[in-house]
């Protein structure tokens, strides 16, 4: 056993080197902040310009976020990403999952219109004009955009 004590901050992010040349790297701790709330955006109901493999991707995404340490995740749906929401789209049943973690999900009058959208009273949406969710989206800090 190696008589050098080492001390290990944990409080930010560190790199340690050791002898043998390995390199680990500690990440800080979370906050109270950083674990409170997060803001997602998904724009499209797959990931990337591959729609099979985009929705795996997104599925990972989804899965990801429902096991988060983020206590409060309000999601904004917009274009396409709105098809999340229809009963027979292949992830409904992961983002119905995402959903009951969310506080909220928010998506446009406009594009449930547009593509003839029926919510399911599976999840719960706060509808909002395009205009609206606009204001929201230039306001929020750190918005994770999922295009």
């Amino acid at each position: 056993m190696n008589s050098n004590q080492r001390n290990l901050d944990f409080s930010g992010t560190e790199l340690e080197q050791y002898s043998d040349n390995t390199i680990l790297e500690v990440m800080h701790e979370k906050t109270d902040d950083e674990i409170g709330s997060r803001y997602v955006l998904i724009k499209h109901d797959y990931y990337s310009s591959d729609s099979d493999h985009g929705r795996e991707l997104l599925s990972a995404f989804l899965s990801a976020l429902c096991n988060s340490s983020y206590t409060s995740i309000v999601v904004y749906l917009i274009d396409t990403g709105t098809l999340l929401l229809e009963d027979s789209n292949p992830l409904y049943e992961e983002f119905l999952r995402l959903s009951g973690k969310a506080e909220m999900v928010i998506a446009p009058k406009e594009s449930l219109d547009q593509y003839g959208i029926i919510l399911s009273s599976d999840i719960k949406v706060e509808t909002l004009p395009a205009g609206s969710i606009s204001e929201d989206l230039i306001c929020i800090p750190n918005l994770l955009i999922l295009e």
